[in-house]
């Protein structure tokens, strides 16, 4: 059976990644920083023996390390980049929180980059070998006017516009090697970052990309797509 490793598994689209993957049978590694006091996480994996947690923090090179160690030799067929902060102060010019940006662009873009590099020869064992990272339409380009109502949210834009851009750079580096990097807007859910408001449940915007990662990996590979399968303006 395949194997799938999920940052950021501990709520909102991670967790639901996880419910969803084990209940199909694959066996899932469901990472957050402290899986332990995940009571969700928790429950899941006592009724799933397909569920594996691992402690991971995507902003440490020691955390990630110390799971690259753990995971040595292991097949993984998916990597899904999903480990995300949305801070909602001081993200509007004449109140910056430089420090919460650099946070945050620490964890939204390094850290998927720094798992991706991490865990790549992982994937590369893999039949599937496959990478999607969440991103999100607020970091597009092209799409800035029609969701500025959203406000202005430096921080959070400019670290998935980042990381469009440094998963664009790392299909084309991976393409020769047969591995796939897919980029998503999962669309407006209701997480706890998405609030209550939202368009989409959890539910239906993992099982519309779940639905679009289980067609040809080489296929989407360099593309940003939404949950339904479109493809999304940068």
């Amino acid at each position: 059976m395949s194997t799938v490793l999920i940052t950021g598994a501990n709520r909102g689209l991670g967790l639901e990644f996880a419910r969803q993957y084990a209940a199909d049978g694959w066996d899932v590694i469901a990472t957050s920083r402290n899986p332990d006091k995940s009571e969700e996480l928790q429950q899941l994996k006592k009724k799933n023996n397909k569920v594996a947690l691992q402690a991971l923090d995507v902003a440490s090179g020691k955390s990630v390390g110390a799971l690259t160690h753990a995971l040595s030799g292991r097949a993984i067929d998916l990597l899904i980049l999903n480990s995300a902060i949305y801070t909602r102060k001081g993200n509007k010019i004449g109140e910056i929180d430089f420090d919460a940006w650099r946070e945050a662009l620490e964890t939204n873009l390094l850290g998927a980059v720094r798992v991706a590099e991490a865990l790549l020869e992982n994937v590369a064992a893999s039949k599937r070998k496959q990478i999607a990272a969440i991103s999100t339409g607020m970091g597009s380009m092209q799409a800035l006017k029609a969701t500025i109502g959203f406000g202005a949210v430096y921080q959070y834009r400019t670290g998935k516009a980042a990381l469009n851009m440094a998963m664009s750079i790392l299909a084309k580096e991976l393409e020769p090697r047969g591995i796939s990097v897919v980029i998503f807007d999962p669309g407006w859910v209701q997480t706890d970052m998405g609030g209550a408001n939202a368009a989409l449940t959890p539910q239906e915007s993992i099982g519309g990309m779940r639905r679009v990662l289980a067609g040809d990996p080489m296929g989407l590979t360099g593309k940003f797509v939404g949950y339904d399968g479109g493809t999304r303006p940068w």
